[in-house]
């Protein structure tokens, strides 16, 4: 089982430090609200990020960052946590997830969703799941790929063309966690990305994770590709280093760049480092090897990717303005059109 599911002293040490510097607002651009219910194959995993909770709305994503946001005003791209089970419609489980997405909606009216697609959808398909006028985007996830492994499966083997042109009609964002070892820097990755937002201008893609750059240098090297693009959008959710969110706050802008989190992957303990080629996630395991041996400032993934964006802004010498667009009026305008 997972132990840590409390911040410690060095997060809350770090949490004063979030205090000064972030704006009044925050909207989270990625974000997973869920019920185990709809996510039976993690759920099963005692050593998943679901284990911390059997539900966990808008509310309780509240509650759980209270400690960095204090009071400030909370909103969120709610995106349905992504399930195996969900492929099937006989599972029931999609049509759960979308259920409870509206319900979290009609809740938190200052929110916005996206719901799942699968490989073989039909524009017929996507569209029937736009059940309500604030669900604003689409996610693909590699894991509903057919091809094995599905970590070196291509974006269009898990990202229908029917979601880009469902998104390219409705002015959609579409939330693209891409695989594959050098992630941007993959030629058929970055290729496929230039074809399709060329393509469907109308639709709006998001490279999550800055570009998947868990390891750094996969975006350093070839976001310049992408800089003129205008569609193409990057949130920083669970980026643990700020190299890669300086070089894009650097090389595109702060207009297309969103804060996020990956809730409820935030609440795991550790970080994720670039490791020679590739890269490697500190885990609680790993953690333990610190102990009494180094004033380690920052356990938590929560904590860690609150102080990467931190730094990357601070690197980047960016306004206070500017740190309110990309800790929340980036994310407002593209979802909501505030």
């Amino acid at each position: 089982m997972i132990q840590n599911a409390v911040y410690n002293e060095y997060d809350l040490e770090a949490a004063k430090k979030l205090d000064a510097f972030l704006p009044d607002m925050i909207f989270d651009a990625h974000m997973h609200p869920y019920d185990q219910s709809f996510c039976p194959v993690f759920a099963k995993d005692p050593g998943s990020c679901l284990a911390f909770r059997k539900r966990a709305g808008m509310d309780e994503y509240i509650e759980d960052m209270k400690p960095f946001y204090g009071n400030r005003a909370v909103y969120g791209n709610l995106i349905t946590y992504p399930d195996v089970s969900q492929k099937d419609p006989a599972t029931g489980n999609l049509d759960a997830s979308i259920r409870f997405n509206v319900e979290e909606l009609n809740a938190h009216p200052g929110c916005s969703a996206e719901v799942l697609v699968f490989p073989h959808d039909t524009a017929e398909d996507v569209e029937g799941r736009l059940v309500h006028d604030r669900i604003r985007g689409l996610k693909c996830y590699h894991v509903f790929a057919d091809k094995q492994p599905t970590f070196q499966a291509g974006i269009g083997e898990y990202l229908p063309e029917a979601a880009w042109e469902v998104a390219n009609r409705h002015h959609l964002a579409i939330t693209l966690h891409m695989v594959r070892d050098k992630a941007l820097a993959d030629p058929g990755n970055l290729a496929y990305i230039l074809e399709m937002a060329a393509r469907y201008p109308n639709a709006t893609l998001i490279l999550a994770h800055a570009a998947r750059s868990f390891a750094s240098w996969t975006a350093i090297e070839s976001v310049d590709a992408v800089k003129s693009v205008p569609n193409v959008w990057f949130d920083f959710a669970a980026v643990c280093e700020p190299q890669a969110i300086f070089y894009i706050l650097k090389k595109c802008g702060v207009s297309r760049c969103m804060f996020g989190t990956d809730y409820p992957v935030s609440r795991l303990a550790g970080k994720c480092i670039s490791l020679a080629d590739t890269f490697y996630w500190i885990g609680e395991k790993d953690l333990r090897n610190f102990a009494g041996k180094t004033t380690l400032h920052t356990w938590n993934v929560a904590t860690e990717t609150l102080m990467a964006q931190r730094l990357a802004l601070l690197l980047y010498e960016a306004s206070p303005a500017e740190v309110e667009d990309v800790f929340g009026k980036n994310a407002q305008r593209l979802f909501l059109g505030n």
